[in-house]
């Protein structure tokens, strides 16, 4: 299995996990369909055109970039290390949204929820999986 497809199975398995949090499903599909239209949709990696502007991103390599249901988004981002990942959690922050519970790395706004998680990734560096939902 690529790295890629691993990562975007993790960002899947991120917005699953999501919406067991807030009691909702986000996503319809099966893990497998939504790297399938991951794939698909985004094979060069970019953030959404319709992802919401209000929602700061790490700086780094786009690896997935989907709206798997209106008003839904995940993107998975590579960076350098853990220390570049936990940027995420500050420019969430900096940008007025507030943890829902400490340390849960959930975030809402008026607008916006978002859960933000990262790991390593085999080869090297992290992914930085954010899943965002329109309130």
């Amino acid at each position: 299995m690529s790295r890629r497809i691993r990562i975007a199975a993790a960002a899947a398995g991120l917005a699953v996990a999501a919406g067991v949090l807030t009691g909702c499903s986000l996503i319809e599909a099966p893990v497998r369909d939504l790297v399938d239209q991951a794939q698909e949709a985004n094979p060069l990696g970019s953030v959404p055109s319709d992802f919401p502007s209000e929602v700061p991103l790490v700086e780094g390599d786009v690896l997935v970039g989907l709206t798997p249901t209106e008003g839904t988004w995940s993107v998975t981002i590579g960076v350098a290390d853990e220390a570049a990942a936990e940027q995420s959690v500050t420019l969430l922050e900096d940008a007025g949204f507030v943890e829902l519970v400490e340390g849960s790395k959930t975030f809402t706004s008026d607008a916006y929820n978002v859960v933000v998680q990262w790991a390593a990734v085999d080869g090297g560096g992290v992914g930085v999986a954010y899943v965002v939902t329109a309130k």
